[in-house]
């Protein structure tokens, strides 16, 4: 332990006995990010250079290079034009670009040449530079989203934003594909456009934002559905799994038995309905309340009036049991009959009732009237002759 804490310690003075000689380096130097690079083409190279001046006076610092295949072009760029040279101050860096055009039918080698920087009083600096021909990042394409799993009823589009990269050295063109159910279809766009594509074009090493919207087919069981999203170009492919997840949706029809709409009644009478409600879509409707909307004076009742549980697919008789007013008169009537569920919404129905007065008045009326004729006749006898 104790060796260990001593040679630490011989480190750490070496070190700050070094700093000083970095500190008081005076000179120049020719710097670059990446002095090696791989190409898999001709076309121009360029290095971004950087020449700096350590406590030297300002002055002038030529550029040359040595060292460069046969065939191949340079120039120094800066400012927008060809140079030669850069000023330096004291303690500060100038850029240049360094552009290199290899002559065509270079085979696959390491070239290697050098970049001098030479200034007025005689102080210079050389960076040595490769360019590997020939090789290249292979092709590589990225897909990803945030959410791979999305919930919806059968009536929804399902619309997914997926991220696809191109993690290769050259532009790309590369299509898209989606693998979906029998009776789904898939559509593509930008996520800030709406123009359907099916193909882009993606730079090197750069990402685009795309929407995948699938619509479900009519009538689709409530369920899991596997999708595949698939991007492929000429030499890669990428394939993202997502999965929708359809959540049945309850709907509900409420009309007369058979579907009529229409029945009769007599003013002031009961008269029982049987009503079908009946649920079409893939879940189950919860708690279901019948309703009324009928003339004034006028009554109606439910049996059952709430429906806790209706399945998918099935129907269930309602009966409705309605008495006109006693007032009404013979004609016809219009009422609307609702079904209101807490997962399905509501749904409501016309009605049109014929209402007749009771045969009993009628008859007393009938009666009357020949009570009435009775009399004047009796009068007439009675009293004619005087």
């Amino acid at each position: 332990m104790k060796r260990n804490i001593h040679l630490v310690s011989v480190l750490v003075v070496f070190l700050m006995a070094a700093l000083p000689l970095f500190a008081d380096y005076q000179g120049l130097s020719v710097a670059t990010n990446y002095p090696s690079l791989n190409v898999s083409s001709s076309d121009m190279i360029t290095f971004d250079l950087r020449i700096k001046s350590y406590g030297l006076a300002p002055q002038r610092v030529n550029l040359s290079l040595t060292g460069l295949p046969e065939g191949w072009e340079y120039q120094f760029v800066g400012g927008g034009g060809l140079v030669n040279a850069v000023f330096t101050e004291p303690d500060s860096t100038s850029t240049v670009q360094l552009w290199v055009i290899p002559s065509d039918g270079n085979q696959e080698a390491v070239y290697s040449f050098s970049v001098h920087a030479t200034g007025e009083n005689g102080d210079s600096y050389s960076l040595p530079l490769t360019i590997t021909m020939g090789r290249q990042l292979p092709q590589r394409l990225a897909l990803d989203t945030d959410l791979p799993t999305i919930k919806g009823d059968p009536k929804s589009d399902f619309t997914f934003n997926v991220t696809l990269r191109n993690n290769s050295a050259n532009e790309t063109l590369i299509d898209l594909y989606a693998d979906v159910p029998q009776g789904f279809y898939a559509t593509f766009k930008e996520q800030y456009g709406s123009k359907t594509i099916n193909t882009l074009s993606l730079g090197a090493g750069s990402s685009r934002s795309v929407q995948v919207t699938v619509t479900p087919s009519a009538g689709v069981s409530e369920g899991a559905y596997p999708i595949t999203v698939t991007a492929r170009s000429s030499g890669a492919e990428a394939s993202l799994p997502v999965m929708l997840e359809v959540q049945g949706q309850a709907t509900l029809t409420l009309s007369g038995a058979g579907g009529i709409l229409s029945s009769s009644a007599v003013a002031g009478k009961e008269k029982v309905l049987d009503l079908e409600l009946k649920n079409t879509g893939t879940a189950n409707a919860q708690h279901i309340e019948l309703s009324s909307y009928t003339p004034s004076n006028w009554t109606i009742s439910y049996n059952p009036a709430v429906v806790e549980e209706l399945p998918a697919g099935e129907t269930v008789t309602v009966k409705a049991t309605l008495k006109p007013s006693s007032e009404a008169l013979n004609g016809d009537y219009s009422l609307t009959l609702r079904a209101n569920s807490k997962n399905a919404g509501n749904v409501s129905e016309q009605f049109r009732i014929t209402v007749r007065t009771s045969s009993i008045w009628g008859i007393v009326s009938i009666v009357i009237i020949a009570l009435a004729a009775v009399l004047l006749v009796f009068a007439v006898k009675k009293f004619g002759r005087r």
